[in-house]
């Protein structure tokens, strides 16, 4: 079959969502561990029947890059009540979409724990049950045949299923498209570890002592990045992820599945109806929504999602999707893997001491001339991806005016969305002001809020004016540069000119 030509060509290409395993009539293909304990799909010859429907359901052999024409509406949102919010890893916009849900007689699919704290897909038929799948889990959850239940679960109820965006998408593909009563919620996500990494942790620090709790964003100190973890003894695993043995390994990129470093579920390939993460650097963008006990951020993708999320109780804001995804980069950029990672899952898979050679590398740093090139890399990968999508939404536009002002960006923004954008339809705006210290021009394109320096020279001016197509320009009355270069471009630009004050 064509997935199993995929995998031996291109190993990355599996993102393990489980899809092809579910659709099965046969149950011929079983999800089977490699040496570094992802799982990847095996198919037994004596059962398959060679009907290709593996084939015809997987993600990766039937991709299709998405025409995006706008960016998702994106709201940050937190849920006014204290122990749910203390409960959750964000702000609490997971459990105020179940509670929708769960309250219309629906169930809700999700990550959850099993009795060993290994990590599974699995279902939540009351507010209670839901407690195991609330909060984030940095491991790749077991799908089994949750597919198949949320099918079945389709036919009688309406079903929430929440996930990471390749198992989101796998979810669709299964199903062989969208469903009135199926609401898919995916995560901004940073990738997924392998599950023999956790479970190896996990047991190990189990052997003596018995777990009663796990949370990998544990609020005990507020809002943040840090792993708790409880024993029965009354002894505790706590503290920030970059110092805890299996935290740091994740959040440097050493132990995660290698189609999540070429990863195409990423907006705005991911095909849920909501996206829900952490609002990092809110304080940014909209201060007045931090809270020190977690914020969430959400985009929403669909007319469904937007219904749903109107029927929460979430205390909202409206805000700029790159304002939000500044600090999110991953909602749109896959990471870029560490240098050692196959130089640790090389050694993980080679000796029997597991714990040891995490120990191994937890204690190793990479030099910082190496640190400083990943990170380079991972800046210029989310940049890249910025543009594409830009450029992207652009093409809509029926014509790109540039306004010379001198208002500041808030002003201009308000002004635009009142004046502009009204007496202007189907246009893309950028805004030309002179930077604070007045020794440049720098360019603002409205709808995404992408900064273009331009020089204080006419030849830098009118290149940009070619290069975005600019068709009309629009002065502010009265406006006083401390310098004649722009008055003397506009004077010989051709273009089309137009005043405006504002009122």
């Amino acid at each position: 079959m064509k997935i199993e030509e995929m995998i031996v060509a291109k190993r990355a290409d599996c993102c393990g969502c489980e899809a092809c395993a579910n659709i099965c009539p046969k149950n011929a293909i079983t999800m089977t561990r490699d040496a570094e304990g992802f799982a990847y799909p095996k198919i037994n010859p004596e059962l398959c029947i060679k009907c290709g429907k593996c084939d015809a359901t997987c993600p990766s052999l039937n991709f299709k890059a998405a025409n995006v024409d706008n960016f998702p509406a994106t709201f940050t949102a937190i849920y006014d009540n204290d122990k749910i919010l203390r409960h959750s890893s964000s702000g609490g916009a997971f459990t105020a979409l179940s509670e929708i849900i769960l309250r219309d007689g629906g169930i809700v699919f999700g990550a959850g724990f099993d009795k060993n704290w290994h990590v599974i897909h699995t279902a939540a038929k009351s507010l209670d049950e839901l407690d195991n799948l609330r909060g984030s889990k940095y491991v790749q959850s077991q799908i089994g045949d949750v597919y198949r239940q949320v099918r079945d679960a389709l036919k009688s109820s309406k079903v929430l299923f929440t996930g990471t965006p390749c198992q989101c998408v796998g979810l669709k593909r299964f199903l062989g498209g969208d469903n009135e009563n199926l609401l898919t919620v995916d995560i901004i996500c940073h990738g997924t570890p392998s599950p023999a990494l956790w479970e190896n942790y996990i047991d190990t620090l189990g052997y003596s002592h018995e777990i009663t709790s796990v949370n990998f964003r544990s609020k005990r100190n507020g809002w943040g990045q840090t792993i708790d973890i409880n024993f029965s003894d009354r002894g505790h695993v706590f503290g920030a992820n970059t110092k805890n043995l299996y935290g740091k390994l994740f959040l440097n990129n050493l132990t995660l599945r290698p189609s999540c470093h070429a990863c195409k579920a990423k907006f705005p390939n991911n095909r849920s109806d909501l996206t829900i993460g952490d609002a990092w650097g809110v304080t940014n963008f909209a201060p007045e929504m931090y809270d020190k006990r977690g914020v969430s951020v959400i985009f929403v993708h669909t007319d469904k999602g937007k219904k749903f999320f109107e029927q929460t109780t979430l205390r909202t804001k409206q805000v700029t999707f790159l304002d939000a995804i500044r600090k999110n980069r991953l909602a749109i950029t896959a990471v870029v893997a560490e240098p050692r990672r196959e130089d640790f899952f090389a050694d993980f898979a080679a000796n029997a001491d597991k714990f040891a050679v995490m120990q191994k590398y937890f204690d190793e740093d990479l030099d910082e001339a190496t640190r400083k090139k990943v990170a380079k890399k991972n800046n210029l990968a989310f940049w890249s991806d910025c543009k594409a999508i830009a450029a992207q939404i652009r093409q809509k536009f029926s014509q790109n005016i540039l306004i010379v002002t001198t208002y500041t960006d808030d002003d201009v923004k308000n002004f635009l969305l009142d004046h502009f954008e009204r007496n202007f339809p189907n246009s893309n705006f950028y805004i030309c002001r002179l930077a604070d210290d007045g020794g440049k021009y720098v360019c603002k394109e409205i709808f995404s809020s992408l900064t273009f320096d331009v020089k204080d020279e006419v030849a830098a001016i009118a290149d940009f004016v070619k290069n975005y197509n600019i068709t009309k320009v629009i002065l502010e009355r009265g406006m006083k540069f401390n310098t004649t270069t722009f008055i003397e471009w506009l004077k010989n630009c051709g273009l089309p000119l137009q005043a405006f004050a504002r009122k």
